[in-house]
C-alpha cells in the first residue's frame, strides 16, 4: 500500500548533530541509519514510540483525531442539529458525501499513518539492544495504538487493507471480520506488556482490555465484551468523577475517569485541540465555527433536572456582549424554559436559536474573556469510564441479563437523574441508546452505536426530515452504514470497493 508508511527521523538527526567532537573523528556512514545504529538506547525507543503517537493528531488541523472524527461520528445521526458554518450543505450531514470528501480522507490517511509508523517501529524494536522488560513495553504501545487505527477503520469503513508489516506493495482488500480480529489480536498482545494507568495520553492496560471490550461490543461479541469491561472495573485504577461537568474541566484533564485520550495543553504549540473553536457558535465564547451543534428535539429530551444541560448552551448572553439597538444580545431555543423569560424582558435582543452549542469543549474557561479556543486544554475523549460501565450493562443486557441496570443508573445518578427499574430487554436497550446519547453527545460516538442499534438511518433521515420538511430523502439508505474507500486509494491499489 503506497501511503501506508512514514519515516519520522527529524529525532535521528539531531542526535548526530550532537555527538562529540571525539566521536566526529570516527568517519560513520550513515546511508543505512535506519535499520542499523539510529535507535540503540532507551530513549531513542521512547522517541520513537512518541512519535507513533503523534500520527493520532497528524499534520495541521483536523487530521484523524482532531475534529474530523467528531464531525464522521457526530453530524450524520440523529442528534445532530443545524451547521452553523453551511447549513443544509454540510456533506456528512446530509449524506451527500463521496470518497473525495476531506473528513473521510483524513480519517482514511491518519489510520494507515498511524499503522505505517506502529509497525516501523515494531520492526525497529525488534533488533533494539534495550533492555526485554522496556522493550516489551514499547512494542505494547505500539500494538496498542496500531490495534486502534484497525478499530477505526473496521467499523467505519468495513473491508479495507490489512497491513501488519509485509510490504509497501498493492494489497487487496480484507473483510472486515479480518480487520476486527486483528485489532482485537492488537490489543490481546498488548495488555501483558503495558502497566497500570499512568497518564491518560499513554497506552495502558485498562485501555487496552478497553478498546478490546469497545471492540468486541461493536462486533456484537456480547460476553466477550462484558467480560472486558468487567476486567476494566476489576483494575480498580477508574471512576466516575462526581459531576460530569468536572469531567470537561481542564483542571480535571488527567482524572481517572478518562482512560485513554488525545491530550491538549494550554501551553504547548503542538498539544492543542481545535474542538472548542469548531463546536462553539453564535456568540458563546464570540468566537466559533458552529460545526458541532445538537439537535432541538435532542435538546429537549433532557430532563431538566439532568446537569448535562449544563454543558450545552441555551439561555445565554453573548459572550462579547453585544449590543444591538441598545439591548444586550441573547440566544435561546423556542420552546424551551429558558426561551420564555428572556422573551418577555423587553430590555433584552433575544435571537432564536434553531439548533444547541455543545458548550463541553469550552474547558471550564470564562467565556467573558475572549481567548484562542486551540489553547483549552481539554481532551479529545477516545475512552472514558462512563462508558465502560454503559459498555458492560448493554452487553449484559444483549445476553438476556438485565443487571447492567444498575450500571446505567450509575450513570444517571451522576447527572441527578432518577434510577430506572423494571426494564425488559427491548425496554432496557433502548434506555441504553437514548443514555449513551446524553451521556457522549459530541464525542465521535453517536454514528457507531446507531449502527450497532440497527437503527442508524431510520434515526438519521428522520432528523433530518425534521430539520428540513419537504425534501427527499431516499438516497439515506444501507448504502451509507461504511464510509467509501477513498479515490486516491482505489486509483493507487487498483481495488474494488463502496464508491458512494
Amino acid at each position: 500500500m503506497k501511503y501506508i508508511y512514514i519515516f519520522l527521523l527529524a529525532f535521528v538527526l539531531m542526535a548526530v548533530s550532537m555527538v562529540s567532537c571525539k566521536e566526529q573523528l570516527t568517519e560513520t556512514v550513515y546511508s543505512e541509519l535506519l535499520a542499523t545504529n539510529a535507535y540503540e538506547t532507551e530513549s531513542d525507543a521512547e522517541a520513537l514510540i512518541l512519535s507513533v503517537y503523534s500520527n493520532l493528531r497528524g499534520a495541521g488541523w483536523g487530521a484523524y483525531y482532531e475534529y474530523d472524527y467528531m464531525m464522521l461520528g457526530e453530524s450524520g445521526t440523529d442528534t445532530y442539529g443545524l451547521d452553523d458554518w453551511d447549513p443544509g450543505n454540510q456533506p456528512m450531514e446530509m449524506g451527500t458525501y463521496n470518497n473525495s470528501y476531506d473528513f473521510i480522507l483524513n480519517l482514511w490517511d491518519g489510520a494507515y499513518k498511524l499503522i505505517g509508523s506502529a509497525n516501523f517501529a515494531l520492526d525497529i524494536l525488534e533488533g533494539m539492544p534495550i533492555d526485554d522488560a522496556v522493550k516489551a513495553g514499547y512494542v505494547a504501545e505500539a500494538k496498542f495504538l496500531r490495534g486502534l487505527a484497525y478499530y477505526d477503520l473496521a467499523f467505519n469503513f468495513g473491508d479495507v487493507i490489512l497491513n501488519v508489516g509485509e510490504g509497501t506493495g498493492n494489497l487487496p482488500l480484507s473483510p472486515q471480520a479480518d480487520i476486527i480480529a486483528q485489532a482485537i489480536k492488537d490489543f490481546t498482545e498488548a495488555i501483558p506488556g503495558l502497566g497500570d494507568a499512568t497518564t491518560p495520553g499513554r497506552a495502558s492496560k485498562g485501555a487496552a482490555l478497553g478498546l478490546r471490550a469497545k471492540t468486541h461490543l461493536n462486533a456484537k461479541n456480547w460476553t466477550e465484551a462484558a467480560a472486558d469491561a468487567a476486567a476494566v472495573m476489576g483494575l480498580g485504577d477508574y471512576d466516575l468523577l462526581e459531576s460530569v461537568e468536572k469531567v470537561f474541566d481542564v483542571a480535571n484533564n488527567t482524572a481517572n475517569e478518562w482512560i485513554f485520550v488525545l491530550m491538549s495543553n494550554q501551553s504547548s504549540p503542538t498539544a492543542n485541540s481545535q474542538l472548542g473553536w469548531f463546536s462553539l457558535s453564535l456568540g458563546y465564547q464570540n468566537g466559533g465555527w458552529g460545526r458541532l451543534t445538537l439537535a432541538e428535539d435532542f435538546y429537549k429530551s433532557f430532563d431538566m433536572d439532568d446537569e448535562r444541560r449544563a454543558l450545552m448552551g441555551n439561555g445565554y448572553q453573548h459572550g462579547g456582549q453585544r449590543i444591538v439597538d441598545g439591548k444586550f444580545r441573547w440566544y435561546a431555543l423556542p420552546g424551551t424554559p429558558e426561551y420564555a423569560p428572556l422573551a418577555a424582558d423587553p430590555t433584552l435582543d433575544l435571537f432564536d436559536l434553531t439548533s444547541v452549542t455543545a458548550t463541553k469543549y469550552l474547558g471550564g474557561l470564562d467565556r467573558w474573556t475572549y481567548r484562542s479556543l486551540g489553547r483549552s486544554g481539554i481532551n479529545y475523549p477516545i475512552l472514558r469510564y462512563a462508558d465502560i460501565l454503559l459498555t458492560r450493562a448493554e452487553a449484559l443486557n444483549e445476553g438476556g441479563d438485565q443487571t447492567g441496570i444498575a450500571l446505567l443508573n450509575d450513570i444517571r445518578s451522576r447527572s441527578n437523574l432518577t434510577p430506572l427499574v423494571g426494564l425488559d430487554q427491548s425496554a432496557l436497550r433502548d434506555a441504553i441508546l437514548d443514555e449513551r446519547a446524553r451521556e457522549f453527545f459530541m464525542e465521535g460516538h453517536r454514528r457507531l452505536d446507531l449502527i450497532r442499534s440497527g437503527k442508524y438511518i431510520e434515526l438519521w433521515k428522520a432528523n433530518l426530515e425534521r430539520k428540513y420538511p419537504g425534501e427527499d430523502f431516499g438516497y439515506i439508505n444501507e448504502s451509507k452504514i461504511f464510509f467509501p474507500i477513498p479515490q486516491k486509494e482505489l486509483d493507487a491499489n487498483d481495488l474494488v470497493g463502496n464508491e458512494n
